[in-house]
């Protein structure tokens, strides 16, 4: 963001319980910050640092450009009109409020970019016929209203009120003929399922030759939907599954959605633990090159007697714009 020649921008607006956190970092190329401070919210104590290193930025503005500032609060996350408040050493002064940072931060999120790049691909292609696997409008969200120009078929494993087919991903040989889909799409389902690997060729059955796929899952996040979460991918996980044997290449991948990873219970080999990062969304875009060269005849029905649990609907369907969104 920049403001009166100053260029800022957050890297986190933290909440932990009472605490609120703001970190990131501030230059203006004649004047040095000297004060920065959080107002317009309840704040009973707080604590500020400048000066501090930032090695995203030191290349391009110098050393000692980050700062951050943390407040204990009476109230749970933070009031709309919370704002950061920059001083430079000449007086002046500049304003920004954490909502307005927090979205520029996220517009930046590579994740819900190459969600929309999919999106464009799709529906660029007259009549083409999309995959979405796991796609039951459970988080209040029907991805397939978002495919304009051709036809969107969800499939889940339980029945929904946008569920076209109900069935397990593990086995879509049952449902789909070969070379069925322009594309597959799959949002937060890659953590649930049993044998991920064995959904590959799966795939790879339904997907036309040259047809590409967004899987979009998790590197952090808590356990939900227990007992039926899994797996967690980070960015270069996806190798894994789509090379060559599988019969696909990866074209593009990212991870965003950046979280503190903190033991409930401190002890000393943790004492740094906030230095470390995971990331919510690890997403990849791959193209089908060719037939799978791997089988799997095992099914998770084979090792495992529980079913998906079916949670709670939170309220009507919204439409699916192209961005990340966790379970």
């Amino acid at each position: 963001m920049v403001i009166d020649g100053c260029q800022f921008m957050v890297d986190g607006v933290t909440k932990f319980f009472n605490c609120l956190r703001v970190a990131g970092w501030f230059n203006h190329p004649d004047e040095r910050l000297v004060k920065v401070e959080l107002v317009g919210d309840n704040v009973l104590a707080a604590v500020a640092e400048i000066g501090l290193p930032h090695g995203g930025v030191e290349a391009a503005f110098g050393a000692g450009r980050g700062f951050a500032v943390q407040v204990l609060r009476p109230d749970n996350g933070f009031a709309p009109t919370s704002a950061i408040l920059f001083t430079t050493d000449t007086g002046r002064v500049v304003r920004a409020t954490l909502a307005e940072l927090a979205r520029e931060r996220m517009s930046l999120f590579p994740t819900p970019l190459m969600a929309q790049r999919f999106m464009a691909a799709v529906n660029g292609k007259p009549g083409a016929r999309v995959l979405d696997i796991g796609g039951r409008a459970r988080s209040r969200l029907d991805r397939s209203a978002a495919f304009t120009t051709g036809e969107c078929v969800v499939l889940d494993i339980l029945a929904g009120d946008n569920v076209d087919v109900v069935g397990d991903a593990h086995a879509l040989d049952r449902y789909f003929p070969a070379d069925s889909f322009d594309a597959v799409l799959s949002v937060s389902v890659f953590e649930h399922l049993m044998m991920p690997w064995a959904v590959i060729p799966q795939i790879n059955h339904v997907l036309r030759s040259g047809g590409i796929a967004l899987i979009s899952s998790h590197q952090t996040l808590g356990m939900h939907d227990m007992p039926w979460d899994f797996w967690r991918f980070s960015d270069t996980a996806w190798d894994a599954l789509f090379n060559r044997h599988t019969g696909f290449e990866i074209i593009e991948r990212g991870m965003d959605g950046e979280h503190f990873i903190l033991p409930f219970l401190l002890r000393d080999n943790k004492l740094d633990a906030e230095k470390a990062a995971g990331y919510e969304s690890s997403a990849v875009l791959v193209r089908k090159i060719g037939p799978c060269a791997m089988h799997w005849a095992l099914t998770p029905g084979d090792i495992n007697a529980t079913m998906y649990p079916e949670g709670v609907e939170p309220g009507p369907a919204q439409e699916f714009t192209g961005g990340s969104h966790a379970d």
